[in-house]
């Protein structure tokens, strides 16, 4: 994903052009045409074309609508598979961070990738009874 947008200088029931969407948004004029394929309403029955200001307000806060997902306890996040996914034979390395808090690092099933995620030092009872975790010593620089 790219930069981060404001809409705050597009005004709701104004249209704009290409150029002066692009200038208030500060991105390229091509970014903002190419938005047009990525499904941005754009009346274009005349030249210019125009986009009206809520469609374009609309677009831009679906594009950076924060995605979120939730991991079951078994799961990592595969940023390769780009997908929850469990470890590959349920084998965890445990890496303490400081006192209270460590990294879990483990295989994809799929890729085979290193993943990652972030464990408190208490919650190691309860997932070992789903992991086989390793200990390792502190973090690695």
């Amino acid at each position: 994903m790219g930069k981060r947008v404001s809409t705050r200088g597009i005004k709701k029931h104004r249209h704009y052009t290409y150029e002066d969407a692009a200038c208030i948004l500060g991105l390229s004029v091509q970014t903002v045409r190419a938005w047009k394929g990525e499904g941005l309403k754009v009346l274009d029955q005349g030249r210019p074309h125009y986009i009206l200001g809520e469609a374009l307000i609309e677009f831009v806060a679906k594009r950076q609508q924060k995605r979120t997902i939730t991991l079951a306890a078994d799961q990592f996040y595969c940023f390769k598979c780009r997908a929850p996914k469990k470890p590959f034979g349920m084998m965890v390395d445990y890496v303490p961070i400081n006192q209270t808090r460590g990294r879990l690092e483990a295989l994809c099933e799929t890729c085979e990738r290193p993943c990652q995620k972030f464990s408190a030092e208490a919650s190691l009872a309860a997932l070992s009874e789903v992991f086989a975790i390793d200990r390792r010593s502190g973090s690695q620089a």
